[in-house]
């Protein structure tokens, strides 16, 4: 059978630089991961990062993989081609309904031939329950998880570390804690990677049998109403400029990330990404010759103020 992975958490929480660890580990694990990546509007973004490193990256723009683009998950999934030692990475956006979508793959029956999804959820050790009305959202993300990743912990103190693994011990969370290499073994010793599909019988995941939706749920993407909103930039901006605009983005923008050339660096695309209102700038160099060859900005949050933000980049040129 085919390991299938879910990988979730909050916007900006980590979930593709995780990724970027993975994919080597599960390599030297003898394994062959594929990625499926979903984000608002434009998943090519976070599939440059992936470039030269993954054979096979599949991208689904748009809604969250657990409602809109649901049918353009289960689709993907039924087309993809198994042999032994493959792995399905499922990359979700930020604001994604585990839950949901967890039930949506564990009683699917045309999915028989992977494993009972395996969620792993990032946890933004600086951010973590600091995101005001999210909070929710957030905690919903990690409760049903079977494995966990504290991201940034290179950055927190380590008081700050032990008052998230305290909450997330309060809100009853007892998933293992892994690193990118651990994680790859535990996958690697999977008795399923041996299982003949045929004579699998497919089980739903624990966790989907344990949380079921009653008329009072409410899918946190309605309850917030998250938008994302995409703008093109200029061929080539001045990176102190840019980062002033991308420092000074209003609290609406709970993430920007996209593609930039900056003057300094001409013949450089970059990928670039900015996480919340107190969170650092960062830029990724792709080389010269990327797949998606347009600067673009992507922003995501609730309520965003498209048009001062296109005239903000307007005046980057």
């Amino acid at each position: 059978m085919t390991p299938l992975i879910v990988i979730v958490g909050f916007l900006g929480a980590g979930k593709t630089t995780f990724l970027q660890k993975l994919v080597p580990a599960l390599g030297a694990e003898g394994l062959s991961p594929s990625l499926l990546i979903n984000d608002y509007q434009n998943a090519r973004i976070d599939a440059e990062r992936f470039r030269g490193v993954i054979d096979e990256v599949t991208t689904l723009n748009g809604d969250c993989v657990c409602c809109g683009s649901r049918d353009e998950l289960l689709a993907a999934l039924e087309q993809f081609k198994h042999r032994s030692g493959r792995v399905l990475l499922l990359e979700t956006n930020g604001t994604t309904d585990s839950e949901q979508l967890l039930e949506t793959l564990a009683f699917n029956k045309d999915l028989k031939r992977f494993t009972p999804p395996i969620q792993l959820s990032i946890i933004d050790g600086q951010r973590w329950q600091r995101r005001f009305w999210h909070n929710a959202l957030e905690r919903d993300q990690v409760h049903t998880a079977t494995h966990l990743f504290i991201s940034r912990t290179d950055i927190i103190a380590p008081e700050r570390l032990a008052s998230v693994k305290k909450s997330l011990a309060e809100l009853g969370i007892h998933a293992s804690v892994n690193d990118p290499a651990s994680f790859a073994r535990e996958i690697a010793s999977l008795p399923e990677l041996h299982d003949s599909a045929h004579n699998h019988e497919t089980k739903p995941h624990h966790h989907a049998e344990e949380h079921h939706h009653g008329e009072g749920h409410h899918h946190h993407h309605t309850q917030h109403h998250f938008a994302s909103c995409e703008i093109p930039l200029p061929a080539f901006v001045k990176k102190r400029a840019f980062e002033e605009f991308l420092n000074s983005l209003p609290e609406e923008v709970l993430r920007a990330k996209g593609l930039v050339v900056l003057r300094e660096e001409p013949g450089e695309f970059q990928i670039f990404q900015k996480v919340g209102h107190d969170g650092a700038v960062q830029f990724f160099p792709i080389g010269q010759h990327p797949t998606l060859r347009d600067p673009v900005a992507l922003f995501i949050g609730p309520h965003l103020p498209v048009e001062s933000l296109r005239e903000k980049i307007s005046a980057l040129s």
